[in-house]
């Protein structure tokens, strides 16, 4: 995550001694949710690799904890000793700031970000960190996320004792670069039950409650939450267009029923979307100014709900509700909006709701309005508590003799999913499995080939192909040979016409089905329901995509992250792509705000991935999508979805087509790409699409219902517009399905 660009950055080769003590020194954090799931050896690993292209760096504290691989990569790496003094009779510690100073390295390692009680007289790590970083010294160091200060009180709510090491947040997102380790739960627990972190003892549960995977996958989820937002926050500065973090804006009035009736609606949707929830109270003051009328308290009472809830309370006066409400939510980036809606019982024309529908297709956020009267809710789990508090169901376990899928995600190419996938696979294979390579795309790097050194591998299967020969995955030849693990790269891959499986996910899930457990890597630009964001944000449509329920449905799934600024280091020294695809490739694909971009939604598609505990299962309520044949409907329903996976709910969607109307293409084409989303598909034609419509949600009784509205013309009321006015007794989504024209028309 980076928003300077200098020369002789930690990770971008060069001479670092021309750039010592030139201006304030650069911080890297890799940042972690636990320990033992990597952040020190990530640290060594990316000291060496500065070593090697020419950069002064210098170990100055390192927490290596008994463990070899760490001290094996640490050999060769010049250290400062640290300072050590006697404090009743006991040794004691710390990083040698004199020392450092006087030898003034370019680049400084410093594990343990949160460590406090050294030396006397020496304040928090961070403190002295901040100190060498404005003495021109960069600076890369390690931290769990639970000694944030704004996760602090979460993590000691989850943990049942408090956090007493604490690094401000600020301190945190002013890092130049912030990098995610991310290791499945399920195989921490394993690391340390096996005394590869802490050393042999008893079971990690009964030494620490840390240690338990339901635990883990909770803080696992706080952590990548935090990051997004503090991608969101620079992809934003970066120029992109607003992320995909999920900021949901509540507007409340001071109604008892319809505050709480409101209240629990927004807190339950932030937190099942994983996001952040705004609570606005807006009070109207007449014409005549604020100051002849006295500002009414806001209770109490209100306020606290709004705490236990997890919300941020804003209270403003207003003459002008409506431009108020647009201004909050350009100021806070919301991406939702929750309105309460009593339909016609109130002005319509009057009213705040129709407002909102004829403006908000030109800005991009979405409106959810919520019955206040005699309201049906979909069932989307707990009150409005905190995150601490909220209950999850477990998804059911996998089908009996089901392989385990294992998924390496990540933003794009060259971030370093194939050598991660080879790094698992050889530490699988010295334990004793029988791994195999299915299919492995090296593109020539020397590193994954020699990671890839010593895993068996099956011949490819040669499929002629237009007077060539194409090398594919031999399916055939693996499910002979049934080994215990394949690996399986690129599974977003389309097969040559002719071959069994159009694509190589379907070849994957005939491994699984065998019983045989897979390894994949996959870029997030390739989800199905993510395919019109990535447009949005990048300008570049992704013609090969993978449907959500195979990222939904992997048992783990690990997220492989990096730097826009150190992938783009990688593109330059010919790791990624052959030297004549590197300037065009920079100047479209791989900008920073692209591979922002595409980090944060990386981010949020391994929030609550795969077979966790945590994982939100299936309440048995249905989302309904409601479409025509528009061109943007196909938009609509991948946005469908993914609210609805994440929601929990069943996708349905229900194509009303108008006597006269033409649309068989375009029936057929959301008809496969609903199936490939896991959804149902109705089709019915009517003489009109809003009553029929109305009358199907009637018998539906939808836990939620989805609806796309263009721009308004004056003088027209739109399909939207008569559907809310109608349709009073569930809450209504409706997004904007054409925000692009808005945005440069």
């Amino acid at each position: 995550m980076e928003e300077r660009t200098e020369e002789g950055r930690p990770g971008h080769g060069g001479d670092g001694e021309a750039f010592r003590g030139v201006g304030r020194g650069r911080l890297k954090i890799y940042l972690g949710w636990a320990p033992g799931i990597g952040k020190t050896r990530r640290a060594l690993l990316d000291a060496r690799a500065m070593a090697v292209q020419g950069v002064d760096i210098v170990l100055g504290w390192l927490e290596e904890k008994g463990r070899p691989d760490l001290s094996e990569l640490a050999r060769g790496l010049e250290r400062i000793p640290p300072k050590t003094l006697m404090r009743s009779g006991v040794a004691v510690s710390d990083l040698d700031v004199e020392a450092v100073l006087r030898r003034r390295p370019a680049t400084l390692l410093v594990d343990e970000l949160a460590r406090t009680g050294g030396l006397p007289g020496m304040g928090p790590r961070w403190q002295t960190i901040e100190g060498l970083l404005e003495q021109g010294i960069s600076v890369v160091t390690t931290l769990n996320a639970l000694h944030i200060s704004e996760l602090a009180g979460p993590s000691s709510q989850i943990l049942g004792h408090p956090v007493r090491e604490i690094v401000p947040v600020d301190f945190v997102r002013r890092a130049d670069e912030l990098v995610l380790v991310d290791l499945p739960p399920s195989e921490l627990v394993a690391r340390i039950r096996s005394g590869g972190v802490f050393g042999a003892g008893p079971d990690p549960s009964v030494r620490s409650p840390l240690f338990s995977e339901s635990t883990l996958n909770r803080l696992r989820d706080m952590t990548l939450q935090f990051a997004t937002k503090v991608l969101d926050a620079r992809l934003t500065r970066a120029g992109g267009e607003k992320g995909i973090f999920e900021r949901v804006t509540v507007l409340v009035s001071d109604h008892p029923e319809a505050f709480r009736t409101l209240l629990e609606y927004g807190g339950t949707l932030a937190r099942r979307l994983g996001g952040e929830l705004l609570v606005l109270h807006l009070e109207k003051v007449p014409l005549w100014g604020r100051w002849f009328v006295p500002e009414r308290p806001f209770p109490d009472a209100f306020r606290r709900m709004v705490r236990e809830a997890g919300g941020k309370l804003s209270v403003l006066r207003t003459r002008q509700v409506a431009w108020t409400l647009w201004r909050f939510i350009e100021r806070t980036r919301t991406t939702r909006v929750v309105l309460g809606h009593a339909g016609t019982l109130h002005p319509w024309r009057k009213s705040l709701v129709r407002s909102v529908l004829r403006h908000f297709p030109r800005i991009d956020v979405e409106v959810s309005l919520v019955p206040t009267l005699h309201p049906v809710f979909p069932d989307l789990g707990g009150s409005p508590a905190g995150p601490s508090q909220a209950t999850e169901r477990a998804v059911p376990a996998p089908a009996p003799g089901r392989g385990r899928f294992t998924l390496f995600l990540g933003a794009a190419a060259g971030i370093g999913k194939t050598y991660r996938m080879l790094q698992v696979a050889r530490e699988r294979q010295a334990a004793g499995i029988r791994v195999v390579v299915g299919f492995l795309e090296t593109h020539g790097r020397r590193e994954t080939e020699e990671m890839a050194r010593g895993l068996p591998s099956l011949p490819r299967k040669r499929v002629p192909y237009r007077g060539l020969l194409l090398e594919e995955m031999d399916l055939e030849g693996l499910l002979s040979v049934r080994p215990e693990l394949v690996l399986v790269d690129e599974l977003a891959h389309t097969n040559p016409p002719g071959f069994p499986s159009k694509k190589r996910y379907e070849d994957v899930l005939r491994l699984l089905e065998a019983g045989i457990d897979v390894f994949s890597t996959l870029n997030v630009q390739h989800v199905e329901s993510l395919n019109d964001l990535v447009e949005l944000q990048t300008g570049i449509r992704v013609r090969e995509t993978v449907p959500d329920t195979m990222v939904a449905g992997a048992d783990d799934l690990v997220l492989v992250d990096l730097t826009p600024e150190e992938l783009q280091t990688r593109l330059l020294e010919g790791k990624v792509y052959p030297p004549e695809k590197v300037e065009s490739s920079l100047a479209n694909f791989f900008t920073t705000k692209n591979l922002t971009a595409l980090r944060e939604f990386a981010l949020t598609s391994a929030l609550r991935s795969g077979g966790y505990p945590g994982r939100i299962a299936p309440r048995g309520g249905t989302l309904l999508v409601g479409v025509s044949a528009r061109a943007e409907d196909q938009a609509l329903v991948r946005r469908g979805a993914r609210i609805a996976e994440r929601l929990g709910l069943r996708l349905l969607v229900l194509f009303v087509r108008t006597e006269g109307a033409d649309g068989e293409e375009e029936t057929g084409a959301l008809g496969r790409l609903v199936s490939s989303l896991g959804g149902e598909f109705r089709v019915e034609s009517r003489p009109s699409w809003e009553g029929p419509f109305v009358e199907r949600c009637q018998e539906i009784r939808p836990a939620l219902v989805l609806l796309g509205q263009s721009a308004w013309r004056p003088g027209n009321e739109s399909t939207a517009e008569k559907i809310a006015r109608k349709l009073t007794s569930f809450p209504l989504l409706i997004v904007p399905v054409d925000i692009r024209k808005h945005r440069t028309g």
